[in-house]
């Protein structure tokens, strides 16, 4: 105690900058590997990279570094299959099922991977011409019937918030991707591999659809996390139908001039597979790209 007080002193004389010849060199006072700094008024590391403080910078310097690499900020957080995932500025949810990764709800972009835009707000003519991809919300064009037993589907906003967007293939087939990087419309194959793991066809539906929403008998169990909802479609002529009877997603799978798409319905408890007309405006959900 006496010499940090003494050093204390004689530190306050050495700032004014009277020196007394009973004051110590005030770097005598610094510990090992650390020497008086005149700027700063303090005892500094002499070699910064010397971290066992023995004069010199060697192997075991670089060891004590790598221990504790990412430490002091805490290091980039590890993603993993269940947490939320962030794209054009909306979270969605993702889930893992026999070994896929899956958005837990249908995507509602406005923009491909690149940042461009995707068409939007199409008249129903515009929309039956579109050889181009294109999206829409359910209920946004005259021409609409609603099923559904808890909202109106035909309020575009009511429907976006429950359903999200309804693209058509071309958008699906676009290389600029509909997905965010790292992802993609899953193909006819994928939904088998998913269909398979709740059980086939005949009766995976149950488990792939959301436990409201849909016109009676038709909620599922959600057992598989999906949360499949009854988002209905914007047919090829731009007539919106079904919401609340039926979810309809799109495959990456092209079948001659059409496309395949998979669906659930109020009244199955299967998943049925099909094809139609690229112009028609179904829901998409993404799949993570295998690793």
């Amino acid at each position: 105690m006496k010499r940090l007080l003494t050093f204390s002193l004689c530190l306050g004389v050495h700032v004014l900058g009277s020196a007394q010849a009973d004051c110590p060199d005030p770097a005598l006072f610094c510990g090992e590997g650390t020497s008086w700094d005149e700027s700063t008024q303090t005892c500094v590391v002499t070699q910064p990279s010397d971290s066992n403080f023995d004069g010199c910078v060697q192997l075991n310097d670089l060891l004590d570094l790598l221990s504790v690499y990412g430490l002091a900020c805490g290091g980039e957080p590890t993603w993993n299959c269940g947490d939320d995932l962030t794209h054009n500025e909306y979270i969605y949810a993702t889930v893992e099922m026999g070994g896929q990764c899956w958005m837990a709800e249908n995507l509602r972009t406005t923009n491909y991977a690149n940042g461009d835009d995707i068409p939007a707000t199409l008249t129903d003519s515009q929309w039956n011409n579109a050889n181009y991809g294109a999206t829409t919300i359910y209920g946004e064009d005259q021409g609409c019937n609603n099923f559904s037993p808890d909202i109106v589907s035909c309020d575009p906003a009511a429907s976006f918030s429950e359903y999200g967007r309804l693209y058509n293939w071309h958008a699906v087939a676009d290389s600029r991707g509909l997905c965010p990087s790292g992802w993609h419309v899953p193909s006819d194959a994928e939904w088998s591999s998913l269909v398979s793991t709740w059980g086939g066809t005949a009766v995976a539906g149950d488990p792939l659809k959301s436990t409201y929403g849909w016109a009676y008998p038709g909620n599922g169990t959600n057992f598989s996390g999906f949360a499949g909802m009854p988002g209905g479609k914007r047919q090829d002529g731009g007539y919106y139908s079904s919401a609340g009877d039926e979810g309809t997603w799109w495959t990456s799978t092209p079948y001659s001039t059409l496309a395949r798409y998979r669906e659930l319905s109020f009244n199955s408890g299967g998943v049925a597979s099909s094809y139609a007309q690229r112009e028609t405006g179904y829901s998409v959900r993404c799949v993570k790209d295998a690793e």
